[in-house]
């Protein structure tokens, strides 16, 4: 008498047996409280977002960021931004949170197609991020980083 198991069925036996075996187990005992002389300091975070009375984030730059910015666009040359193609690295960096179109907003994203701000502004943030935006230093080239500031000029309604 020859016994065929399918696979799926097999995967479920699986699966329920793993999750059984930790039922028996005792959840681990807490650690007993340091006193707090004993204790380390927590480090403090190294910058904080300037946010408004509602809790929105500002729209305020560090001034060295926006330095940094302005020497990045002077040393690279027009060639080299006009030589990026700036909508496939939108699409390829810039779409999971802006989305195609630039107003998809997604973990709190800026709506591109409302934004005011200059071309320095725009560089300073995609190089260096803001709030909960990736910094794409070493991620994207410097003309890369433009091209994609000038592009976002174009999703303007």
């Amino acid at each position: 008498m020859k016994i065929s198991i399918s696979p799926i069925l097999l995967l479920f036996c699986c699966t329920l047996l793993f999750i059984g075996c930790g039922e028996d187990k005792k959840p681990p005992k807490k650690k007993a409280k340091v006193e707090k002389s004993q204790s380390k300091p927590k480090p403090k975070k190294a910058t904080t977002i300037p946010t408004t009375k509602s809790g929105v984030q500002s729209s305020e730059m560090d001034p060295e960021k926006l330095e940094a910015a302005e020497k990045l666009i002077a040393a690279t040359s027009e060639e080299d931004v006009a030589a990026v193609d700036a909508k496939k690295n939108y699409k390829k960096f810039c779409t999971s949170c802006h989305g195609f179109k630039g107003n998809a907003k997604i973990n709190a994203a800026t709506d591109l197609t409302k934004l005011k701000s200059s071309l320095t502004r725009k560089v300073a943030q995609i190089y260096f991020g803001k709030g909960v935006m990736t910094p794409f230093k070493g991620i994207m080239e410097d003309a890369e980083i433009i091209a994609v500031a000038k592009y976002i000029e174009t999703l303007k309604k």
